[in-house]
């Protein structure tokens, strides 16, 4: 092989080194985090009631810990409505601001989304009755290990006295998640045991295994969705609630109802 090919074959590894490095970098900076095989749901994985009758009552407390501004009217406005219909009480605890800070910060006014997204989720909580507690972690972002964010959920969560606790399931997970939907979901998971939660139910789960009723909720949760002006207008709006109701149906036939919201649920005490 002459020099001349050396030469090129030498410029045609640095260029592939140079796409893998930007590749690599790209996947590192954005939130989205492919699971890839995802985890399959396990073979003996029979329906099963975490107290449903004790869920759905009066005083029950409830600890739904989600990543985001949104989060929680995007996947499980349903049950959060239901509940508060049955006399729960509610606390959301949400763990970043949705400042939108993994994006560089001369594309988007952090403070503005932090306090837009705020009133936002204030708005949407009030129409099921839930205390909100933001713990302020950065957007794309949320390390469940990092101490003093841990220390944060683990005071909110003690302070809630929790009967039961909501959040995303970390485990089994659809192939294509955010970061924080699995990283808010791992916290709440590890920490849970210690809490005084007998349950935990694990939504946005490929391993569901209970499912909550949410026929009569649609028209509710459909309007829910439209308070986050910020993420959900116009056609993306059509788009997101066309999206849930094909969920919600898909579920609902998986339970027999004509709607419904599942969950892996798991129980932390006899």
């Amino acid at each position: 092989m002459g020099p001349r090919w050396k030469r090129v074959l030498k410029s045609m590894g640095r260029m592939f080194l140079m796409f893998v490095l930007i590749i690599g970098a790209a996947y590192w900076w954005n939130p989205q985090k492919v699971h890839y095989p995802s985890r399959k749901a396990p073979e003996n994985n029979p329906k099963i009631d975490p107290e449903s009758s004790r869920l759905f009552s009066k005083g029950t407390r409830v600890a739904v810990v989600v990543g985001h501004p949104d989060d929680a009217e995007f996947f499980i406005s349903g049950t959060l409505l239901k509940l508060h219909d049955a006399g729960a009480v509610i606390t959301l605890i949400v763990v970043t601001d949705g400042d939108k800070s993994y994006y560089p910060p001369f594309t988007t006014n952090v403070d503005e989304n932090r306090k837009v997204r705020h009133q936002e989720q204030t708005d949407a909580s009030s129409h099921y009755g839930a205390n909100v507690v933001f713990l302020g972690g950065p957007d794309g972002r949320y390390d469940p290990d990092e101490p003093v964010l841990r220390s944060k959920l683990k005071s909110a969560l003690d302070e809630v006295k929790p009967d039961y606790i909501i959040a995303f399931d970390p485990e089994y997970l659809p192939r294509i998640q955010h970061r924080d939907h699995e990283n808010s979901g791992r916290a709440a998971l590890e920490l849970a045991p210690g809490t005084s939660a007998k349950w935990i139910l694990l939504f946005a789960s490929m391993a569901r295994n209970t499912f909550v009723d949410t026929s009569k909720y649609w028209d509710q949760r459909s309007d829910l969705i439209a308070i986050h002006k910020s993420q959900f207008a116009g056609e993306k709006l059509m788009l997101i609630r066309g999206t849930l109701l094909d969920k919600e149906m898909k579920e609902g036939e998986e339970a027999g109802f004509e709607l419904a919201e599942g969950f892996r649920a798991v129980r932390l005490k006899d």
